[in-house]
C-alpha cells in the first residue's frame, strides 16, 4: 500500500480510495492510533526518570514534561532532525538491552537450569494468559508502520519506505523473541510475578539490579533514551495524519497547514504534543504511573486493531486484480484476510473479554474510553465536509 499510494494520509488515505466516508472516521482511529502511543512515552520516561532518582510522584510528572520538551524541540525543527534524532535515541536502547539479555542467558551463574526451548509453550494460564499477553505483543510491533505517513517527504518513497518497514519488522521481531527468551533465566517465574504485582519499579529494571548493581542505571537511561525516539516518531506521525485530513477537508483547516520555514505541520502537532502531556499528567495522578502505562498501553493497542483491519481490508480491494496468479493470491489475498481475522480476534479476546474481566480500573475503563473515543469519531460523519486547506506557494 505505500509502495502504489504514498500519502502522508497512510491508512486514511488508503480507505479514502474505496470508501471516502467511512475514511473520515478511520482518519480520527488513525490520529488516536498514533496520538496514545505518544502518550505512552511520557508515561514511560516518567516511570524510568522516577526509578533514576529514586523519587515520588513529582519525579514522574517531571520526566513526562521532559519528554514532550525534548522531542518537541527536534520534531519542530524538520524531518531530518526528527529522523536522525529518533534513530540515535533506539540504537543506544538497543545496544543496551541486548547486553542485559546476554547477560541474563550466557552470563548468569545463578541459572537454575540448563538454556533450553522453556518460555515457547503454553503458559500455565492457557489461552487467557496469551490472550492478555497479545495485547502488549502488539503494542511491541505498533509503530513501524509510522514510516508510510512520511510517504511524501521521504526520497524514493515507493521503493524505500516498504523495504524498510519489512526489514525493520523482521529483524525487530527476532531480536524481542531472542531477548524474552533470555529474560526468562533472568529471574525466577514468582518473583517477577511479584514485581508486576508491586505496581513499582518497571520489571527490566529489577532485573538489571540484580545482575549490573549500580550498572542498572544504564537500563534506566536507555529506557529514558527509547521513549524520547518512540516519542519523536509518534509526534511524527500523528502530525502527518492530522496534517493530511486537514489538507483534505476532512479535518478543520488550520491542521492542513504548514510552517513557512520548518515545512511541518505547526498545528498539528501543537495539538499532538498538549494532548500527550495532559494524558500522560492525568492518568499518572488518577491510577499511578505503573497503572498508566498499561493503560494507555492497551488503549493504544485497541486503535492500531482497528486501523490495521481497514489497511487490510483496503489493500484487498484496492488489488484484487492482482490476486490472480498463486504469488499474487498470497501478498492480495490470504495475507489480507488473515490480517483481518488475527486482528478482529485480538479485538474481541483480548480486549472485549480479558480486560473486561480485570474490573474497572486496569481494564473495563480502557474498553469505555476506546469505544467512546470510536463512537466520538463517528460524528466525522455527520459534519459538512470542510474546505480543503490551500496548498503553500
Amino acid at each position: 500500500m505505500a509502495r502504489d499510494h504514498p500519502q502522508s494520509g497512510s491508512a486514511a488515505s488508503w480507505t479514502a480510495l474505496i470508501a471516502p466516508r467511512a475514511a473520515r472516521w478511520l482518519g480520527w482511529m488513525t490520529v488516536l492510533y498514533y496520538l496514545t502511543n505518544f502518550v505512552l512515552q511520557p508515561v514511560t520516561f516518567g516511570l524510568f526518570f522516577r526509578d533514576l532518582l529514586g523519587a515520588g510522584p513529582w519525579a514522574y510528572a517531571a520526566g513526562a514534561i521532559l519528554c514532550c520538551a525534548l522531542p518537541a524541540v527536534i520534531a519542530y525543527r524538520g524531518i531530518t532532525p526528527s529522523t536522525q534524532g529518533a534513530v540515535t535515541f533506539l540504537v543506544i536502547e538497543t545496544v543496551v538491552v541486548a547486553a542485559l539479555c546476554l547477560t541474563a542467558a550466557f552470563f548468569n551463574p545463578g541459572r537454575a537450569e540448563p538454556l533450553s526451548p522453556r518460555g515457547f509453550g503454553i503458559p500455565p494460564e492457557g489461552l487467557s494468559g496469551i490472550a492478555q499477553a497479545m495485547v502488549f505483543t502488539m503494542l511491541s510491533f505498533c509503530g513501524f508502520d509510522v514510516v508510510s505517513t512520511l510517504s511524501e517527504e521521504a526520497k524514493m518513497a515507493p521503493r524505500l519506505i516498504p523495504q524498510a518497514t519489512i526489514l525493520c519488522l523482521l529483524l525487530f521481531g527476532a531480536f524481542v523473541i531472542g531477548g524474552i527468551w533470555c529474560l526468562t533465566y533472568a529471574m525466577p517465574e514468582a518473583k517477577l510475578r511479584e514485581i508486576l504485582g508491586g505496581g513499582g519499579s518497571l520489571p527490566i529494571t529489577e532485573v538489571a539490579r540484580a545482575f549490573w548493581g549500580r550498572g542498572a542505571v544504564l537500563v534506566v537511561v536507555t529506557g529514558l533514551s527509547a521513549a524520547l525516539g518512540i516519542a519523536i516518531a509518534t509526534a511524527v506521525g500523528a502530525s502527518r495524519v492530522l496534517f493530511a485530513m486537514g489538507r483534505g477537508g476532512l479535518a478543520p483547516a488550520l491542521f492542513g497547514r504548514v510552517h513557512e520555514v520548518r515545512r511541518v505541520p505547526w498545528n498539528a502537532m501543537h495539538l499532538v504534543f498538549g494532548a500527550g502531556l495532559l494524558g500522560a499528567l492525568a492518568a499518572g495522578a488518577l491510577i499511578g504511573p505503573y497503572r498508566a502505562y498499561l493503560w494507555w498501553g492497551t488503549t493504544s493497542t485497541f486503535f492500531a486493531m482497528v486501523t490495521f483491519v481497514f489497511v487490510n481490508l483496503a489493500n484487498l480491494i484496492l488489488n484484487r486484480g492482482r490476486a490472480r496468479t498463486p504469488l499474487g493470491f498470497l501478498l492480495y489475498a490470504a495475507v489480507p484476510l488473515s490480517g483481518i481475522g488475527v486482528d478482529l480476534v485480538i479485538l474481541y479476546r483480548s480486549f472485549f473479554v480479558e480486560l473486561w474481566a480485570q474490573g474497572w480500573a486496569a481494564g473495563r475503563s480502557a474498553i469505555a474510553f476506546d469505544v467512546a473515543c470510536a463512537l466520538l469519531a463517528l460524528l466525522a460523519l455527520r459534519v459538512k465536509r470542510a474546505e480543503p486547506a490551500p496548498s503553500p506557494p
